[in-house]
């Protein structure tokens, strides 16, 4: 063959052949890049990456999660790798998948070079509760490049974002009410979640003011600091609510009573994936805003 047809017939195929093989290098929260090639078997680390894959429609290539990712219900029947924040290298290597993508927050930096030591690529996200909404679609982006699936992703988006608009032009009733997010493993232990965490960007997203609004992040609970904040409502995960024996039974903890929410016996109970911001998050914020505005 004339070099000349060569270069006009041939060497654009090969070049595809060659970009096709090469596949997508994705920088990953950690500075860390990862280059796959269409990958097809999964281990995702953190139960809201977990739905954001499913999300994008690539949950049939999931082959393993953390002991958290229960949803969507196929998920809870995957093979667990261990904790949401202390997986087993060991578990993950023995799936023997070709991507690990789990958040910062939940593998540790040993970890992840275990894996990698087993070559095997680790895409690491950003925590799941950083940035609110941006940082929600930043994770799907990030994730859509990997799997060149850039327009799944906006669509997915376009989807989040009319969710959050349909609630923000509802929030009446429920906008001015202050609530203070409870976690809590017993009565003798608890948390405190302020401004850049999960629950602060759903009671902002519900229409309503995060009564630990003075707080950043995440501290120790304190009846104190709790009456100090004098909040409208309690919110609880339904997990917590169950450990403390209810509705009753958040009541009974210490300062509550002495709060507007006490008095009026006002806790409301959400799922337990809203210290991360998922796919959900705009179902999730209508709830609160709906059980606010009764």
């Amino acid at each position: 063959m004339p070099v000349r047809l060569f270069f006009v017939y041939v060497l654009p195929f090969v070049l595809l052949s060659f970009n096709f093989a090469e596949g997508a290098t994705v920088q990953g929260a950690d500075n860390t890049e990862v280059s796959v090639q269409n990958p097809k078997r999964l281990v995702v680390i953190n139960s809201s990456a977990t739905e954001t894959l499913f999300a994008l429609g690539l949950g049939d290539r999931i082959v393993g999660t953390d002991a958290g990712s229960t949803y969507p219900a196929v998920a809870e029947k995957l093979p667990k790798v261990g904790h949401p924040y202390r997986p087993s290298a060991e578990g993950i290597i023995s799936l023997k998948p070709d991507l690990v993508i789990a958040t910062e927050d939940s593998l540790p930096p040993a970890t992840a070079q275990q894996i990698r030591s087993a070559k095997i690529p680790v895409l690491v996200l950003e925590a799941s509760d950083k940035s609110g909404v941006d940082g929600y679609k930043r994770r799907v982006r990030m994730i859509a490049k990997a799997f060149d699936i850039e327009a799944k992703a906006e669509k997915e988006i376009q989807r989040f974002e009319e969710g959050l608009k349909k609630i923000n032009s509802s929030a009446t009733e429920g906008k001015s009410a202050k609530v203070f997010f409870l976690y809590a493993h017993g009565a003798a232990s608890g948390r405190i979640y302020g401004t850049q965490t999960g629950p602060h960007y759903l009671i902002e997203a519900a229409g309503a003011h995060n009564a630990a609004e003075s707080v950043e992040g995440v501290k120790d609970f304190t009846s104190e600091a709790m009456v100090k904040m004098q909040p409208d409502a309690i919110l609880v995960l339904k997990r917590v609510s169950k450990n403390l024996g209810g509705t009753e039974g958040v009541l009974k903890l210490q300062g509550i009573s002495l709060t507007p929410a006490g008095k009026n016996k006002r806790v409301i109970e959400i799922d337990d994936s809203v210290r991360w911001i998922g796919p959900r998050f705009p179902e999730f914020a209508q709830e609160l805003n709906t059980a606010l505005a009764k």
